[in-house]
């Protein structure tokens, strides 16, 4: 009796955890959206998005596949609560102190108080590492540690640039690089090698594991001399970000051809499969536009839209359509009637989506973007509605 008794507690404390991370994910979402909309600065926009939702999503995700990669489930969730709480301040701060050219007092704070995050992060993934027992598949667990150091760098380079410890275009430019292809992209990569196939029922490639450590060496060096280069001479970061094009392909590849053959794609699959080759796509477009000497953050700023939305934005709520009925479960049969109203509409979300990427780069406007807000926003309802009911139908 007292052994059903605390596993029953821990099911419940697993379903409350992942829902209200889940809601937090989604409202930086919508709060990022409400600022574009209200014409705030690019600051108040973008970090919403890249901070607010995206590393939230990173702390919570990586730590549960760490967990599950390396067989060492955690007795609590306050560690990684903890860390998001801090977040969500440190979020506030930056976003009070609107931290352009001139930081202030307060993001100052924030921008500490995500290094404080990111360091207690970093431990917690190494100590689980050192303890596995896990086999080969624990490979990818150093991508998430590397991500998160490239992160610190981006906040150093932000804070030099609010500083004016440098020409401030040039370590924005940096700083933008750092975050996007250091931190959220190795974090994906380390991710999908297990989870795509997970969500199309296709083997682990073999091939792609084997080279994880190898991808990652050429990734991080390629993308620190990309960073450097942006300091000096931007055009010169061309080929060194095109290094990296090559090492995230080196995983991509077999990974895709691994599940191409055969699979019955769901909402989840294609929304992970797509975002991926989009993240493929706007890399190699970076370094095109900085061999042409497009100014670099100007370059940036015309990739963002797709980069947030048809790239990491549809990565994260493709992912969390798959894993969030399963984290709040409810037995099998309820699981899968969660997914499958998740699922209900999701081809033409997904067209949405991505579509609304490609017009945001043949045709900038706003055309582009209000279809990708309406994908993304039909997502994350969708979501919502068959969390709910699935509640509903098990309140315990």
């Amino acid at each position: 009796m007292s052994t059903l008794a605390l596993s029953d507690v821990s099911l419940r404390s697993r379903a409350r955890w992942h829902t209200t991370a889940a809601v937090v994910i989604g409202a930086w979402m919508l709060a990022g959206l409400g600022f574009f909309l209200a014409g705030a600065s690019w600051w108040a926009v973008v970090h919403p998005f890249t901070l607010g939702a995206l590393t939230t999503a990173v702390l919570v995700y990586s730590t549960h596949f760490t967990e599950a990669l390396t067989r060492t489930p955690a007795a609590s969730h306050l560690p990684v609560a903890g860390r998001v709480a801090l977040l969500q301040g440190a979020v506030l701060l930056l976003l009070v102190g609107d931290a352009g050219p001139g930081w202030s007092a307060p993001a100052d704070l924030g921008a500490a108080l995500v290094l404080v995050v990111l360091g207690w992060h970093g431990v917690a993934l190494w100590s689980r590492l050192r303890r596995s027992l896990a086999g080969s598949v624990v490979v990818t667990v150093p991508f998430y540690l590397v991500a998160a150091a490239f992160l610190v760098l981006a906040v150093g380079l932000a804070w030099a640039a609010g500083r004016g410890l440098g020409s401030y275009d040039d370590l924005i430019a940096a700083h933008s690089r750092a975050t996007v292809w250091g931190f959220t992209w190795l974090t994906v990569l380390g991710t999908i090698i297990s989870l795509l196939p997970t969500l199309t029922g296709a083997r682990i490639s073999a091939t792609a594991r084997a080279r994880c450590t190898r991808a990652l060496v050429v990734h991080a060096a390629g993308l620190v001399l990309a960073v450097g280069a942006l300091l000096i001479d931007a055009p010169s970061a061309a080929l060194p970000l095109l290094v990296t094009v090559a090492a995230a392909v080196m995983l991509v590849q077999p990974v895709l051809a691994g599940v191409l053959p055969g699979t019955r794609w769901r909402t989840a699959g294609l929304g992970v499969a797509a975002g991926t080759v989009w993240m493929v796509a706007l890399a190699t477009t970076d370094a095109v536009l900085l061999a042409r000497e497009v100014d670099p953050r100007e370059g940036i700023r015309l990739l963002v839209p797709a980069l947030l939305g048809a790239g990491l934005l549809q990565l994260v709520t493709s992912v969390l359509l798959h894993l969030l009925p399963i984290l709040v479960g409810g037995g099998p049969g309820k699981v899968i009637a969660a997914r499958e109203r998740a699922d209900r509409g999701g081809p033409a979300r997904w067209v949405l989506i991505n579509l609304g990427g490609v017009l945001t780069l043949v045709a900038p406007g706003p055309a582009g973007i209000i279809l990708l807000a309406l994908g993304l926003l039909g997502h994350v309802l969708a979501l919502a509605l068959a969390v709910t009911l699935q509640y509903r139908k098990d309140p315990s």
